[in-house]
C-alpha cells in the first residue's frame, strides 16, 4: 500500500474521528457540568457494559467480515457481502436478548443496588445497534468506500449529539443512558441506508453456508479477543467504583477519554483502510511491508499529537470537563505514554487479526488482558487511581 494512500485514508478517517470525538467531548462536558464527576463515571460504566455485551454477542463480525470480503475475488464478493448481512442481523437479535438478560444482574453487581437498573436497561437497547453498525461498516471498509464511511460517521455523530444533549439536560442519569442509545442507533440507521445503497448486489445473492461457517469460526476467536479486552476494562472500572467511588471513576474516565482523543484518528484509519489491505495482501512479504509503512505513518502523525497532549494536558482537562477534574491529570500523563506505545503495537495487532492464527490471537490477547487487569487492580490498592493508569 503506497505511503501516500495511508496518509490520505488517515486524513479522511481522521477528519471523521475528530468530529466523533468532539461530539463525545461535548456530551461529556455537558454531563460534567450538570452531574459532576459522578455523571462522567456513570457514562464510563454504561459504555463499558454496552461494550462488553456488544463484543460478546457481536462475535468479531466487524473484523471477520472485513477479512472475509477483502480477501475474496471480485466475482465472489457479493456472496461474502450477503453472508455478512445475514450474520449481522442474526447477531443483532442475539445481542438484544443478551443485553436484556444481563442488565439487571450487572447493575446489582456494579452498584450493589438496583438504583441504576433502568438506565442499564436503556443502555442494553444500544447493543444491537452497535453490532449492526459493525456489520455495515465491515461491508463498506472491505469495499474500499472509506470516504462514504467517513461521511456516515460524521452525520451519525452530529445527529446523535443534537438529540442526546436535551435528554441529558432534562432527565439526568436517564438522559445519559438515552444519549448512549441515540449515539448507537443514529449511526446504525445511517450506515444501514448507505451500505444498502452502495452494495445492493449483496442483498440479491444467496448466502453460502461455507461463508457463514467461516464467519463463525474466525469470529469466535475474534469475539474472545475483543471480549477479553472489554471485560478487562470493565473489571478495572468495577474495582475503582467499589474501592474509590463513582467520582473517582469519573476522573479515570476523563483521563482515559482525553489520552486517546487526538491520536485516535491514526487508530481509526488503521481499522478502516489498513486492515482490509493487509487481509487482501497476496503474500506475507507484502503484508509485512504494508505493516511497516503503517507504523511509520502512525509515528509521523501521532508523535506531534502525543507531545501536544503532554504539554497541554491540564488545559485539556479544564476545557473538556471542568475545573474540579484536576485529579485526572496525574492519570492522564501516564495514559499518554500508553497511547504512544500503541503507535507501534496496534499495526502489529491488526496484522495479527488479518493474517495470524486463531490460537495465536487468543493466547496473546488473553495473557495481556489478564496481566493488565491483575496489575491494575493490585496497584489500585497501593497507589490509588494512578496505579490503574497503565491499563489504558
Amino acid at each position: 500500500m503506497p505511503f501516500a494512500r495511508i496518509l490520505r485514508s488517515s486524513a479522511l478517517m481522521g477528519g471523521a474521528q475528530v468530529v466523533v470525538l468532539a461530539a463525545g467531548f461535548v456530551r461529556a462536558k455537558a454531563i460534567a457540568l450538570i452531574l459532576g464527576a459522578t455523571g462522567v463515571g456513570l457514562i464510563g460504566i454504561f459504555n463499558a457494559f454496552s461494550g462488553n455485551v456488544s463484543s460478546f454477542a457481536g462475535w468479531g463480525l466487524g473484523t471477520s467480515g472485513v477479512r472475509l470480503i477483502a480477501g475474496a475475488d471480485d466475482d465472489a464478493k457479493p456472496a461474502k457481502v450477503a453472508a455478512v448481512r445475514r450474520m449481522g442481523w442474526t447477531l443483532s437479535l442475539l445481542g438484544l436478548g443478551l443485553g436484556l438478560l444481563a442488565f439487571w444482574p450487572t447493575a446489582r453487581l456494579t452498584f450493589a443496588s438496583s438504583e441504576y437498573a433502568t438506565e442499564m436497561a436503556i443502555v442494553a437497547l444500544a447493543v444491537p445497534c452497535v453490532i449492526a453498525s459493525s456489520a455495515w461498516s465491515a461491508i463498506m471498509q472491505a469495499s474500499g468506500k472509506i470516504g462514504s464511511l467517513a461521511k456516515v460517521q460524521i452525520a451519525g455523530a452530529l445527529t446523535g449529539l443534537l438529540l442526546g444533549l436535551p435528554a441529558i439536560y432534562f432527565w439526568g442519569t436517564l438522559g445519559i443512558a438515552l444519549s448512549i442509545l441515540l449515539a448507537a442507533a443514529v449511526p446504525a440507521f445511517v450506515l444501514w441506508r448507505t451500505a444498502r445503497s452502495e452494495s445492493a448486489a449483496g442483498s440479491l445473492t444467496q448466502v453460502d453456508g461455507a461463508d457463514l461457517r467461516q464467519l463463525v469460526t474466525l469470529g469466535g476467536a475474534l469475539m474472545v479477543v475483543g471480549w477479553l479486552g472489554q471485560l478487562s476494562a470493565y473489571a478495572v472500572r468495577l474495582a475503582i467504583v467499589r474501592q474509590e467511588g463513582l467520582e473517582a471513576a469519573g476522573y479515570y474516565q476523563a483521563a482515559y477519554a482525553i489520552s486517546g482523543s487526538l491520536p485516535g484518528f491514526v487508530f481509526s484509519a488503521m481499522g478502516a483502510d489498513f486492515l482490509p489491505r493487509v487481509a487482501a495482501a497476496k503474500d506475507e512479504r507484502e503484508a509485512m511491508a504494508t505493516t511497516e509503512r503503517q507504523i511509520q505513518a502512525g509515528l509521523l502523525m501521532g508523535t506531534p499529537l502525543i507531545v501536544t497532549l503532554l504539554s497541554l494536558g491540564d488545559w485539556c482537562v479544564r476545557l473538556l470537563y471542568a475545573d474540579g477534574f484536576t485529579a485526572a491529570l496525574p492519570l492522564l500523563n501516564w495514559m499518554i505514554w500508553g497511547v504512544f506505545l500503541r503507535l507501534f503495537a496496534w499495526p502489529l495487532a491488526y496484522w495479527l487479526l488479518a493474517r495470524g492464527s486463531n490460537r495465536a490471537m487468543i493466547v496473546i490477547e488473553g495473557v495481556s488482558a489478564v496481566l493488565m487487569t491483575v496489575l491494575a487492580v493490585a496497584l489500585l490498592g497501593s497507589f490509588g487511581l494512578v496505579g490503574c493508569a497503565g491499563h489504558s
